[in-house]
């Protein structure tokens, strides 16, 4: 069962005394960060007068600075508006490099954050950091991504700043706030402080009037992900990249939570398996820099024939050896929502997902992290005809590609009309 969000008010009553679980104290903990501190730790400051309302853009990973090039861009389109770029410091040279690839340079960076013992603490230091600067700049509005540490605390430091939060990708969901953790649990918050909710597909809008969220407050504009995959695979520059993968590689990430430790040995296993059981077949496995993950990889599969552990790849990078893979095996949501336009099958060892439509296409299939259920799956998608990717189209699952377009047309006309009220 979903463990209860309690308010504020339990805060000062021992967890153990109301019953909660080590799990349940831990995302009360988070809940309760800066309560009736942050609200004067950092008053604003006077700051020059702009002509233009400034909407302050907030990243702090890969994935956020990949799904917010195409808004960031949009707002630069605009006369009316004004886009200001922080960096949360969560990630910072992953931002740093992922922004950069886009020809895009973060306006203010945060300090970096630095290894903490449990969730609240990062979760503090991040709110208070972006408190400071939502004082310093006076946005007219505070724009998160996802479903992040940074979303969170961008959030809630909006909120504490009384600036209203945009939420960009709102309303993805899974049966329990624990699974994925924490990821789950900071969206459902992120959505108690947003005041503009733009959801990403029907599933996401349908879960978020459920909720109870005015409907004037969601706008169904699809994934900005999908806006950025368009334009690339639209370009002239991805091309060149489809000489790394052939129909006989196999593309693998791992990097959520719930498959640390005992999970990423197994899937490990099953890895093994597969390229024993399929000579022809290579694994290129680019490593996520967490090195709870990271380290255990390294261990058990570093050095192997046909196994090549890579670093990080860079987006373009990414997409074109996705595109010519005969195989993905990701836990990521963004492969998720990319694959089927790319034509490419992914194995997505989770127990669940809080993006249907992408099982619904055909290209992309959950399975547990089990090491035989994986590898005879893998086998049967690799013995199965491949399908035509899907088309960018009113009909695509997470949107034409023209999301951000939609977003930004509707905080133009928000912040346009405040101005001539």
């Amino acid at each position: 069962m979903a463990p209860e969000m309690r308010t504020t008010g339990d805060a000062d009553v021992p967890a153990r005394r109301r019953g909660l679980t080590l799990g349940e104290a831990l995302l009360e903990d988070i809940a309760n960060v800066g309560h009736g501190v942050l609200r004067d730790a950092h008053p604003p400051r006077a700051c020059k007068p702009v002509s233009r309302p400034v909407v302050l853009v907030v990243a702090g990973t890969r994935p956020e600075c990949i799904k917010l090039v195409p808004v960031i861009r949009e707002l630069g389109r605009r006369q009316a508006l004004s886009a200001l770029v922080i960096g949360s410091g969560q990630h910072p040279e992953a931002v740093r490099r992922t922004f950069g690839e886009f020809g895009i340079r973060p306006d203010h960076e945060l300090p970096p954050l630095v290894a903490m013992p449990n969730l609240r603490t990062a979760a503090w230091q991040l709110i208070s950091s972006l408190a400071e600067a939502i004082g310093e700049y006076q946005p007219a509005l505070v724009l998160v991504q996802g479903d992040t540490l940074t979303a969170y605390a961008g959030a809630r430091a909006g909120v504490r700043a009384r600036r209203e939060v945009v939420h960009v990708e709102a309303g993805l969901r899974t049966p329990s706030v624990a699974d994925p953790f924490p990821e789950e649990w900071f969206r459902r918050r992120i959505a108690g402080h947003a005041t503009y909710h733009f959801a990403p597909s029907a599933s996401a809008h349908a879960n978020l009037l459920a909720e109870g969220v005015p409907p004037e407050r969601i706008h169904n504009v699809g994934n900005t992900g999908i806006d950025t995959l368009r334009a690339l695979l639209h370009g002239d520059d991805h091309g060149n990249e489809r000489h790394r993968a052939t129909r006989t590689t196999v593309l693998v990430t791992l990097h959520r939570r719930e498959n640390w430790d005992g999970k990423a040995d197994i899937v490990c296993d099953a890895l093994l398996d597969l390229v024993a059981a399929r000579p022809e077949l290579g694994i290129v496995l680019p490593v996520h820099p967490n090195p709870r993950v990271a380290t255990r990889l390294k261990r058990r599969l570093g050095g192997r024939p046909r196994i090549a552990l890579v670093a990080p790849m860079n987006y373009r990078e990414f997409i074109a050896t996705a595109a010519g893979a005969a195989l993905l095996i990701s836990d990521s949501g963004g492969v998720q929502e990319e694959a089927p336009h790319l034509g490419a099958p992914v194995l997505v060892p989770r127990s669940c997902t809080e993006r249907p439509e992408a099982i619904d296409t055909g290209f992309v299939r959950l399975v547990p992290v089990e090491r035989e259920v994986m590898l005879q799956t893998a086998l049967d998608i690799l013995a199965a005809p491949r399908a035509a990717p899907v088309p960018f189209d009113s009909s695509a699952p997470f949107g034409d590609g023209t999301a951000a377009t939609r977003i930004v047309d509707v905080l133009e006309a928000v912040l346009v009309a405040r101005n001539d009220a």
